[in-house]
């Protein structure tokens, strides 16, 4: 009996992983049917390097034998880098090492992208189980989040975030440990926590937010106590205050007044941002004293001590995973290397809209043409960057339980942190900076938590959120009541057919996964002492970049697998930067990639050191990209490098330096 039970629970499971597993096909069709040629993504963006992350991890623990988390494959002038704080990907670069063999790379990647979306659904399905939903609720939850448009605009350039299983998994294991407070299950919450972050480096830290407040919304209580009044005076005066900051706002909005003079006094508003900020403050001060809210710490079973135990075989489970990253962190602090990203109180990256929430399905292949680019800023990489689009339909059914009062409050309060935090640190309303700061606009100077540079990223967990609240949303609705079975059978239906309709993005957009046949020429498999340097070239992050690197460049080297000047990782130190700009011939480079003019003393000082150059970085063979490369900068190798021509066809020109001395890196 107990076995027939077990096989049974294993048939059910994966009746329901295959269930996601086809949905996930459905939403990515007609990916499936081109798994070797084709992308979801642009290989000259982000999608890219992604292809490439899983190339590398497999090729430096195979080709070279060891911990794949540092490379000299990209930045070979430099002597390589590691991946501490990059966007890698290993745990994905795991899974896939023994695919790639017999599927080939393109197709590993496809199927780790459908999988990865599969198992988000089932990750949340899991969780709304241990919620108490029923299964059609839980697996309603499931499917939304794993076709909400926030994600779905992810698959487009952002690999990294579409692996979010890790998130409702470790939600799951935290909710266990809490109710059974078992040893066992502490450390399945760190290796959830130190998975997630081998899927994107912020999702280990939207793990420990995560668990603040599930542990917080247990174990703090908030108490407002109306009795204790401040001076009615001080009332008075605040309340004085805001009226006049107020007036002056309207004023400023009204008639366009940048200056006032209030009792001899001149006051200057080019912007809306200190007075506004003021009034955020005043408002915050005025409700303070009058709720006078007190915060009580609540620990009714005694099981406060037990729960640090917890906590601690967590951290050490977490930390005891991550020691490659760790390891690769603490060496770049003591060489100082280590990127870092000033945090500006006015102008670090922005949130999300907080309309874009409500926008239709900018994926839409019939209405997204439309609503890709509602309320987006004026950025290159703007979608799928601030894209905030959850589901219209959803939200209306969560927004009927809201007001019915059946929704629960701790997954009220999660969602709605978490769509805080994802505004960024200004609150931007139909593009309009209000200048009214939220959460994040103080947690991203907390060390750790501030390295989640990019705020808007933080929709994918509000997702999470109103994901869960659709369920409980969907398990309300449905329940049985005498009479009333075939009006829900009739409504769910139609809610079914509107969330397809609105969802379901098929067809969806394809890039072909093709490489150049010049790469081919030069392609290797074992010598890899000939180095490329493809132009434009330069160094290129998440924030910045030095030069003109384009993404492709690390993609096609999964074909030719020669080690490349130049690369493109999410973070880059100074470091980096600064001594590439001490080589003449890179400096002029770079220069001239990005469309400025060198003089003719530059270049006589480029031609001086090629000797050198071409010793220490021991390129051998030189890719024009015609389409990119101007003339000028063109020009600029071939008489510094002393370049000949290999090969050339309509978009690319294959060059040697003549002559050039030992390779000496």
């Amino acid at each position: 009996m107990r076995n027939a039970a077990r096989l049974a629970a294993i048939a059910k499971a994966s009746a329901v992983f295959t269930s996601f597993v086809l949905l996930a096909a459905a939403l990515t069709w007609p990916l499936p049917a081109h798994l070797n040629s084709h992308l979801l993504g642009d290989p000259t963006g982000d999608t890219g390097v992604y292809v490439w992350n899983l190339w590398i991890f497999r090729h430096e623990l195979l080709r070279h034998g060891h911990l794949p988390f540092s490379t000299d494959h990209i930045f070979a002038f430099t002597g390589g880098a590691d991946f501490a704080l990059h966007n890698y990907t290993p745990l994905a670069g795991l899974l896939g090492a023994p695919l790639v063999a017999p599927l080939g790379l393109v197709a590993t990647f496809n199927v780790l992208m459908i999988t990865a979306v599969a198992c988000s659904g089932c990750a949340l399905f899991v969780l709304g189980r241990r919620l108490g939903l029923n299964q059609l609720a839980a697996w309603a939850g499931g499917a939304v989040f794993m076709a909400s448009p926030i994600l779905t605009a992810r698959q487009t350039a952002h690999f990294s975030l579409v692996i979010a299983a890790p998130l409702p998994l470790f939600l799951w294991l935290l909710l266990r440990t809490l109710d059974e407070l078992r040893v066992r299950d502490a450390i399945c919450v760190g290796i959830a926590c130190g998975a997630a972050t081998y899927c994107d480096a912020y999702y280990g830290i939207y793990c420990v937010l995560m668990g603040a407040v599930i542990v917080g919304w247990r174990s703090v209580r908030l108490e407002f106590d109306r009795a204790t009044l401040g001076p009615g005076r001080l009332k008075y005066a605040l309340d004085a205050l805001l009226a006049l900051v107020a007036a002056l706002i309207a004023w400023r909005l009204l008639s366009g007044t940048t200056d006032f003079t209030i009792g001899g006094i001149r006051i200057g508003m080019r912007t809306l941002y200190t007075p506004v900020l003021a009034l955020f403050g005043l408002v915050l001060l005025r409700i303070w004293i009058t709720w006078r809210p007190v915060v009580h710490f609540s620990d009714p079973g005694g099981q406060f001590r037990r729960l640090v135990q917890l906590g601690g075989f967590a951290v050490t489970a977490c930390l005891a995973l991550l020691i490659p990253l760790l390891v690769g962190i603490t060496i770049r602090f003591f060489t100082n290397r280590l990127p870092g990203t000033e945090i500006y109180w006015r102008s670090s990256p922005r949130g999300v809209d907080l309309l874009s929430y409500f926008v239709p399905n900018p994926n839409h292949p019939s209405f997204g043409t439309v609503t890709r680019h509602w309320l987006l800023p004026d950025n290159p990489d703007a979608f799928p960057e601030f894209v905030g689009s959850f589901s219209i339909v959803a939200l209306v059914v969560v927004v009927v339980a809201a007001w019915r009062r059946t929704l629960p409050q701790l997954w009220l309060t999660f969602t709605t942190f978490f769509v805080l935090l994802s505004l960024g640190p200004f609150l931007y309303v139909g593009g309009v900076n209000t200048y009214i700061p939220g959460p994040w606009a103080f947690l991203r100077y907390v060390p750790i938590i501030g390295m989640a540079r990019s705020p808007s990223r933080f929709a994918i967990v509000a997702a999470l959120g109103m994901s869960l609240l659709f369920a409980h949303a969907v398990q309300e609705w449905t329940r049985t009541r005498a009479g009333r079975t075939s009006r829900q059978r009739l409504g769910m239906g139609l809610l079914t057919a509107a969330l397809i309709i609105e969802l379901v993005s098929i067809p969806r957009p394809l890039y072909s996964a093709a490489v150049p046949d010049v790469y081919q020429l030069i392609a290797t498999t074992n010598d890899e002492a000939g180095r490329l340097l493809e132009l434009p070239t330069g160094i290129r992050d998440g924030t910045s970049s030095l030069g003109d690197f384009n993404a492709s460049t690390q993609y096609f080297q999964t074909r030719h697998r020669r080690r490349l000047i130049g690369g493109y990782l999410s973070r880059v130190s100074r470091w980096r930067r600064t001594e590439d700009l001490r080589a003449p011939i890179l400096r002029g480079l770079f220069a001239l990639g990005e469309g400025r003019e060198i003089s003719p003393s530059w270049k006589t000082e480029a031609s001086a050191s090629r000797e050198a150059f071409l010793a220490r970085s021991c390129v051998r063979y030189v890719i024009v990209n015609k389409r990119r490369a101007t003339v000028g900068l063109r020009a600029f190798a071939v008489d510094t490098l002393q370049l000949a021509t290999v090969h050339e066809d309509q978009d690319y020109e294959l060059l040697t330096p003549v002559d050039p001395p030992a390779c000496t890196p």
